[in-house]
Formats: C-alpha cells, sequence, structure tokens
C-alpha cells in the first residue's frame, strides 16, 4: 500500500478518497489526537519568544546568530524514554548488511539495498545502479539515462504532460565476475547518510566492492580476488584500449550498441597484470584473478576531463559548515582513495548545487554535463569537495513574515485585531480539534491580541493535550523500534500513513514539534517552565528525524533530509522501482522551520543553525525541482505548466497525489501549512502565477477546506484579497479545513493587507 506505485499513478482516485492531507493540516501526527484516549486538543505547530518588536508582536528573532561545529554538537546522548517501548521491526536487515552496531539509514538513497530481494535500483545521480541477479548478468548493473530517453505521458503531445520517467533496468555496463553465479549475495557497510560500500560476494567468498557516493563522476568498482568481468544486456560494438592518462592505469573505450559511449579506467596494482578481452558481443573478461584491481566506468567521452581524475575515486561523504546571520556556509567533504593527475576526483553537481557554489569552486568546472532523472543537468567537478554559501532565514521567527516588498514587517490596525478577536473569542470556546489550529491561535491570543483572558483560558487545554503525547497515552502509542532504531507508531503498516516503516516521519513529528515550541514559547512568556517537563520528549523526536551525528547510537544522522539532493524522502522501508519519493515539499521545510523554531526556544543554537542552513537549502532545491515557476529552466519545459510536481520521485516525477486527482489536492499539498514561513520558500511570483495558471479557473468550484487554503495561499502574493476573503460577512466555516483556524487566517493575511 506505501509503495510509491510505479507509472502511471493512480487514475482511480475519487473525491471522496480518503485525504491524505487534508484533515487537519494533514498527515497522520497532525492528526493523531483523533485517537487520544481522551479526546483532547491535538496539536501542531511553532515559535519562539524573544524580544519586542515595536511593529508587531513580542515575538522576535536573534538575528545576530553565528556558529561553527555545528554538525558535531549532538542534540543528546541519552538513550530514548522509557515511555517508549522497546520493539523489534517486522522488516529484517538482511544478513550480511553490518552496520557496526550503529543506526541503520531507513529513508536514504540505498536503502533499496536493504529491502526485499535487495535488487531495486539506487540512484547516485546521474547514475543508477542495482544488484543484479539476472542469470548471465550477476554483479552490478549501471545506466545514465539522457534526457532524450524520458518517456512522457499519458499524452506525450500534451503540455503539460502529466508526468515524465527514465526507463529502468536497462543494464548498460554490469561489473561482475566469472567467479560469479545464482549464489552471488549482496552486503553494505560503512553506511552513512551520504555514502555506503555495496559488497557483491561470490560464493567462494572473493568480492566486489562498490563505493556508493551519492554524485559520484565514477561508478567504481574493486576486486578482491575475483576473475573481473563486464557484461552488458545493450551490446558491446567495440572495447579498444586508449592511451593511459597515467602509469599504472589502463584505460579503455566502449561503445555500446545504443552507439552510448562509455570509458573505462583499470587500476593495477603493484606486481599485478591484468588484460580485457572482448570475449562475445555481451562480454568483456579479464585473464585472471587479482585482488584491489580499480575498475572505474563513466558514461562519457571526454577524455580530457576524466583522464585528469582517473585513479581517484570517492568512498564517503561528510558534512562541515555553519552560520553566521543571514548567511550559511556548508560543504560536502569527499573523503577519497587513490591517486590521479588532478589530484581530486570527478563529482557531479545537481541545478541547485552549482547555482549556490562558492567562488573558488568555478576553476573546478568542467563542460561535461549528464541528465538526472528527475532534476535536470548535473555538472562535473574536479574536486573531493562541495562548498556553498546561501541566505538563511534567521530573520523569520514566529512573527508573520511576507517576501512581497515592503511588507516584510507585520502590522495590525485597530479593525484587523477586532476581527481577529472575535475570531479567536468564538475558536477558542471550541475543544477537541486539531492542536495546530490552536497552538496557532494560543500564539495570536497573547502576541498580537495580548489578550490575557483568552491565552490562559487556551493555554492549559493546549498543555493537556501536548501531555498525553508526551506521556504516550494516545491509542497508538510510540515505541522504539531496536531493529532500525528509531521512534515509530504502534499502528501496523497500512495506519498512520505508514508510520511504522518509517513513512513521513519528518512530517508527523515536525507538527509535534512546532506544537510544543509555540506553547512552550507562550509559557516561558509567562514565567511558565512547561518546556522542562516537555524537552526530552521533543528532543527525542527531533533525533529521529534530523540527529546530526553519526555516532549516535539510537538513531540515524538525518533520516530524513537528503543533503546532496537538497530536500528530505519521505518514503521509508518500503521497495520502489522508482526509488525515493516525496510528495508534500511545504511539510518538509515545515518540519525544519518547526526545528528552528524549537531549537531557539530551549537555547540549542546548533540545531537552530542546522535547520536554517536546511532550510535556506530548500529555497533553491524547491524552487528547481517541487515549484516551476515560469522562467524555471530546470524541469522539463513541457512540464513547467504543471507549476508543482506532485509527486517527485527519485526517477520519475508525477502531477498527482496520493489521495485524488483533484487540483485543488495537487497543488496546495505543496502549500500546506500556510505559516509565518511560507514566504520564504513560495515567492510572491511563483504564487501568483500558479493563481492565474491554475487556481483562479477552480477556486469559486471548491467549497470545503481547501477553499480556505487556497485563499490563504493568496495572502502570499495578495494579501488585501485574502483579508477580504476571511474578514467578509458572509465567510463560511465550511471553507476552513479542521487545522485551520479563521483566526490565524485573518491574523496573518490581514498583517499585510
Amino acid at each position: 500500500m506505501y509503495d510509491r506505485p510505479a507509472m502511471p499513478l493512480p487514475e482511480e482516485a475519487k473525491k471522496d478518497s480518503p485525504r491524505h492531507k487534508v484533515g487537519g493540516l494533514i498527515s497522520k501526527f497532525k492528526k493523531l489526537a483523533t485517537h487520544d484516549k481522551h479526546s483532547a486538543p491535538q496539536q501542531v505547530l511553532e515559535q519562539q519568544v524573544h524580544q519586542q518588536e515595536t511593529s508587531a508582536s513580542n515575538v522576535n528573532v536573534n538575528v545576530n546568530v553565528s556558529s561553527s561545529g555545528i554538525f558535531g554538537t549532538a542534540i543528546s546522548t541519552d538513550a530514548p524514554l522509557s515511555i517508549f517501548s522497546r520493539t523489534t521491526h517486522p522488516v529484517p536487515v538482511p544478513s550480511k548488511v553490518n552496520s557496526n552496531n550503529l543506526p541503520i539509514e531507513t529513508n536514504k538513497f540505498y536503502g533499496n539495498m536493504l529491502l526485499e530481494n535487495q535488487t531495486n535500483p539506487v540512484w547516485t545521480h546521474p547514475y543508477s545502479v542495482w544488484f543484479s541477479k539476472d542469470d548471465g548478468f550477476q554483479g552490478l548493473a549501471m545506466n545514465q539515462v539522457p534526457a532524450s530517453a524520458r518517456v512522457f505521458g499519458p499524452d506525450a503531445s500534451a503540455n503539460p504532460v502529466q508526468f515524465y520517467f527514465s526507463p529502468t533496468g536497462i543494464k548498460s555496463l554490469v561489473l561482475g565476475s566469472t567467479d560469479f553465479d545464482s549464489n552471488v549475495t549482496l552486503g553494505l557497510e560503512n553506511m552513512n547518510h551520504l555514502s555506503a560500500d555495496c559488497k557483491i560476494y561470490s560464493a567462494n567468498q572473493g568480492y566486489l566492492l562498490a563505493p556508493l557516493v551519492q554524485g559520484m563522476g565514477f561508478v567504481t568498482g574493486i576486486y578482491y580476488n575475483l576473475i573481473p568481468q563486464i557484461k552488458s544486456a545493450v551490446g558491446f560494438k567495440s572495447c579498444t584500449g586508449s592511451t593511459s592518462p597515467r602509469s599504472g592505469i589502463n584505460k579503455y573505450t566502449i561503445l555500446l550498441e545504443n552507439n552510448v559511449t562509455w570509458m573505462l579506467y583499470v587500476t593495477i596494482p603493484q606486481g599485478q597484470s591484468l588484460n580485457l578481452a572482448l570475449r562475445d558481443g555481451n562480454t568483456v573478461v579479464g585473464d585472471q584473478s587479482v585482488n584491489g584491481a580499480v575498475f572505474q566506468l563513466v558514461a562519457s567521452d571526454n577524455s580530457s576531463v576524466f583522464d585528469a581524475a582517473a585513479g581517484c575515486y570517492p568512498t564517503r561523504g561528510t558534512l562541515s559548515g555553519s552560520v553566521s546571520n543571514s548567511t550559511g556556509t556548508y560543504s560536502i567533504n569527499y573523503n577519497t582513495a587513490g591517486t590521479s593527475n588532478k589530484g581530486t576526483t570527478a563529482m557531479f553537481a545537481l541545478p541547485h548545487h552549482v547555482s549556490s557554489f562558492t567562488s573558488d569552486m568555478a576553476s573546478s568546472k568542467t563542460e561535461v554535463t549528464l541528465a538526472t532523472t528527475s532534476k535536470g543537468n548535473a555538472t562535473c567537478y574536479l574536486t573531493n569537495a562541495f562548498n556553498f554559501s546561501i541566505s538563511v532565514p534567521s530573520n523569520i521567527s514566529f512573527d508573520p513574515y511576507s517576501a512581497i516588498s515592503g511588507k516584510s514587517s507585520p502590522s495590525w490596525s485597530d479593525d484587523v485585531k477586532s476581527k481577529i478577536t472575535a475570531a479567536a473569542t468564538t475558536e477558542v470556546a471550541v475543544s477537541g480539534k486539531i492542536l495546530a489550529k490552536y497552538a496557532w491561535i494560543l500564539y495570536v491570543t497573547h502576541f498580537v491580541l495580548k489578550n490575557d483572558n483568552l491565552t490562559n483560558k487556551l493555554l492549559p487545554n493546549v498543555k493537556t493535550a501536548i501531555q498525553r503525547f508526551s506521556k504516550n497515552t494516545q491509542s497508538y502509542p510510540l515505541s522504539y523500534d531496536q531493529t532500525w532504531k528509531g521512534i515509530v507508531s504502534t499502528a501496523d503498516s497500512s495506519a498512520d500513513f505508514g508510520n511504522s516503516y518509517y513513512n513521513d516521519h519528518h512530517f508527523h513529528y515536525g507538527y509535534h514539534i512546532m506544537a510544543a515550541a509555540v506553547t512552550c514559547a507562550v509559557d516561558k512568556d509567562l514565567g511558565g517552565n512547561f518546556v522542562n517537563e516537555i524537552k526530552n520528549w521533543i528532543n527525542d523526536l527531533c533525533r529521529d528525524i534530523a540527529t546530526p551525528d553519526d555516532g549516535d547510537q539510537y538513531f540515524p544522522a538525518f533520516r530524513s533530509f537528503d543533503w546532496y539532493n537538497g530536500h528530505s524522502w519521505a518514503k521509508g522501508l518500503y521497495p520502489s522501482g522508482d526509488g525515493k519519493d516525496e510528495e508534500s515539499s511545504s511539510e518538509d521545510y515545515n518540519a525544519y522551520y518547526a526545528m528552528k523554531l524549537w531549537a531557539s526556544v530551549i537555547n540549542d543554537s546548533a540545531m537552530e543553525h542546522r535547520a536554517l542552513l536546511q532550510l535556506g537549502i530548500m529555497n533553491g532545491s524547491l524552487n528547481d525541482y517541487f515549484l516551476m515557476a515560469n522562467n524555471n529552466t530546470v524541469q522539463p519545459p513541457n512540464f513547467i505548466g504543471n507549476k508543482v510536481t506532485g509527486i517527485l520521485f527519485e526517477n520519475k516525477v508525477d502531477h498527482t497525489t496520493y489521495f485524488g486527482m483533484n487540483l485543488e489536492y495537487i497543488q496546495m499539498i505543496h502549500a500546506i501549512p500556510i505559516t509565518s514561513f511560507s514566504s520564504f520558500i513560495r515567492s510572491p511570483t511563483f504564487c501568483q502565477e500558479e493563481w492565474n495558471e491554475k487556481l483562479k479557473a477552480i477556486v469559486n468550484d471548491v467549497n470545503d477546506g481547501w477553499k480556505g487554503i487556497i485563499m490563504l495561499n493568496v495572502a502570499l502574493f495578495d494579501p488585501s484579497t485574502s483579508y477580504k476573503f476571511f474578514s467578509d460577512s458572509s465567510f463560511s466555516n465550511s471553507y476552513l479545513d479542521n487545522g485551520q483556524s479563521l483566526t490565524w487566517s485573518l491574523c496573518y493575511s490581514g498583517a499585510f493587507a
């Protein structure tokens, strides 16, 4: 049920399909309090309280931030709280996966190699590689799909098309061995969030080691006590020796039957020899066993670039970074093995990398580009590190923020405050609904309206609702999974949106973290210490989705966020022929916005600055890959007219959702929840275009909670029109999703009207 299905996605979704995300700003744990034994208010939200801001509320941000060593500062090293019962996961870790007793990543690019028969592909970009057990083709298969081979549909002549994908399973080349047969097995080791070592074992325990590193320029395999063999299901036209770039390296040029050229570099250990020969149209084979011979393959005929890097390959990726005021700097650093003429390896950068590189990266850039499957063209750099400088949203805290020129500071007229007060008075009196809504109402009553009566009425109820989760007494309590090491729902895999299989954790827990942040901000401002009661619980949730520490004994580093791709992946322990995927880009950044706010409440500057980096990165990546303004040059021109991707996989993009095909679902799943932070990602220009091209024509026919979401989204480019809609005397509460309050809608739109 939770395998993100292969193309095409379901066309049979009906209007009455279960809404994956609608019922309350959506996604399971936003709604989880509906299962609460006590039927109390629920939860979801954000905040940080600081000094007084003259033009707006009392909530302000510290814009004088600076940090270093933020990736080496643990959130906590304690065991998860004892309220989480210890459990064993129904999905076993494969027998030859060696984690050195550290947590294993559940949502990373190599996830398919951990699941079922371990043969689904993984995408390092621009390559896909997979463990092939096909008869005669056992080994590490690989492919690189040019943009010209993409499949568009269902009507390829449409503009925009609904989806596109790249063909999978084409074994352009397979690094194998004459020793491999049907008994080959796959193992993984040295895993982290950017890389993993893949080992393919023969029955006699000789093995092929393939370091898999995101962005790797070569597909590299090191042979240990095996006779090398390269197979091609496409077929070899020729395999000829070429001029060696340096002593100790043999070079071959391979031309396949589809007229695609690959280059092969073979580094032979001192004291050994190896000759390769074309045996037949599908096979190149070595003349003897080798121990430590390095094979490097690249889907290019550009000798000048790859000759310079041949002999050196990445083995692991690590992070470093810091934040100072509104600037974030970070690096993806690659450990390497071997030597090359350039002194570096070759790495491919995605479009959002190239646009945020520091100036020193220019000297490493080459003219080589290769198509990725869902993220445009990757550019080759001869380097052992990617260095970045980005703008980070240090100026955005709890107060409404707008990227509209001249409207960066919120303010509310007396008339606007009067309407907000009327709405809040009514909504505070209602209980049992989504806590996110109540957390934002709490923010409004305390920091905007400064209404002690309303705040004192609401705050105890919100705290009580949070306590039901912090004490783990909801009907589906959370447990600590000792197999994969994480906090999961005790519901089965078909409930809670697959949370027990690590689906959507950043969505779910992000709402918890936000609710805690806003509540504790208000409580602290009133002299309370509720934060001390729930701090360890929230920090455990933060660790589950984003512990920064590769050495954390209890959680894998950055479970959700992919520092190479620049956004999170929502899919957990479900194998997929198209790789990991994510549907809601807005719930993605919502999670790290929540962590930024929580970190500011508990004074964890390292957590806050990591979140700032993630948010700054997503401003680039999401607007390159998920949110497509008319000037987007990354996604295919005949897809950009959709304005949003819908569901973005590693291998395909489909303008749809998992819960229905209504246009309001597809567009607005990338907008919810609309908070103070939304305008940082969803620019006025993009939102205006999306309104003109997609939403304006349908909004009058939408008469449920999606209408309120659409109209609050209008505030991101035309707050006056949005405010007029919500403040109209004929406004109907049926236009509010049960996680959206009229109070917050008036507060946000009215701040800039």
